[in-house]
């Protein structure tokens, strides 16, 4: 079986080629919940993993965690993959896509720890393995006789249809903590990476979600957990004892900064070459979150499903379906 993980510092995306998973990169400890059976029957995941030394931990994962976690917790680290949240997401994924041993995994690397990271993580992923169970699901062993580390950005890049014949073009991945570029030269319709234009800036939702929580602290004492931030910051409101507080506008300014900061470091990072940039592409969960940035690359285009593109990228590029 193919399958592949995109690990975001917000939401994990899995994909194979029959079927696909999200999940909030959050994971608490398992507690026992007074209405166990009510607060089951929605989104988020009870995860089990059993370990070779017969070690059982049990984790709230994804939506169950925002909701129902105590001390729950998402990574910024820049080695990921040295948090242990990221294994148990990674479990958890594979699972829900139905992998078992000896799965063909693909994940990503931001462009900037491509080059010192991406044996490290191989190696990693291939000594992963675990029995899972999701949700009490039957007990199922996870693991990986073939791992892949692709480049974020590059996978995405391999689910643009409308590549031009020549030129060059750049795709654009913004995440949640980092922003990702890759330019392609094109000849022919085959696209060959400019590796002087690619490569990763350090910003990304990350800091408009940062400016909302600064906000909501300065207005009412109380310091706000980020996950808490990405809901006021899309609803624009939150409620506090009992009084309601309308952040819209202080979301709205942190939404244009951050666009303009992330078109700014990554135009600047392309230098002179950059005015001769035929298309961008616009992909991760940036692209909607931070709509502004349409307007502020030339000739941008936002990729149809933009927070999948890197995993069906991953997917593509395994199957041997890719387009790039």
């Amino acid at each position: 079986m193919q399958i592949a993980i995109d690990v975001g510092y917000s939401h994990t995306k899995a994909v194979s080629l029959n079927g696909r998973a999200i999940i909030p990169s959050v994971v608490a400890p398992f507690r026992e919940l007074p209405l166990a059976d009510l607060s089951l029957n929605g989104t988020g995941h009870v995860v089990t993993v059993r370990k070779v030394d017969g070690t059982v931990a049990r984790h709230f994962v994804g939506e169950m965690a925002l909701r129902e976690g105590r001390g729950a917790t998402f990574t910024l680290d820049r080695e990921k993959h040295l948090h242990p949240n990221h294994d148990l997401l990674i479990l958890t994924a594979a699972r829900l896509l139905g992998a078992e041993s000896g799965a063909t995994l693909v994940v990503g690397l931001p462009v900037a720890y491509y080059r010192t990271q991406k044996d490290v993580l191989r190696r990693h992923l291939e000594s992963l393995h675990a029995e899972v169970s999701v949700n009490g699901s039957p007990f199922a062993r996870v693991s990986f006789g073939k791992v892949i580390v692709y480049p974020q950005g590059a996978g995405a890049l391999l689910t643009v249809s409308n590549l031009p014949e020549g030129g060059l073009v750049c795709l654009v991945d913004v995440g949640c903590k980092t922003t990702d570029y890759v330019t392609v030269e094109m000849k022919g319709f085959q696209g060959k990476p400019v590796s002087s234009l690619c490569g990763s800036v350090e910003i990304g939702v990350f800091g408009m979600l940062e400016a909302v929580a600064a906000e909501f602290e300065a207005r009412t004492g109380a310091p706000l957990d980020l996950t808490a931030a990405e809901t006021i910051t899309s609803t624009g409101k939150a409620t506090f004892r009992g009084r309601e507080i309308n952040l819209a506008d202080v979301a709205e300014a942190a939404r244009k900064s951050v666009a303009r900061a992330i078109a700014d470091r990554v135009l600047a990072s392309l230098g002179t070459r950059g005015d001769f940039v035929a298309k961008f592409y616009l992909a991760g969960g940036g692209a909607l979150a931070l709509p502004e940035l349409k307007e502020m690359f030339p000739a941008a285009e936002v990729l149809p499903d933009p927070q999948w593109a890197n995993a069906e990228g991953f997917l593509r590029f395994v199957t041997g379906t890719g387009k790039a």
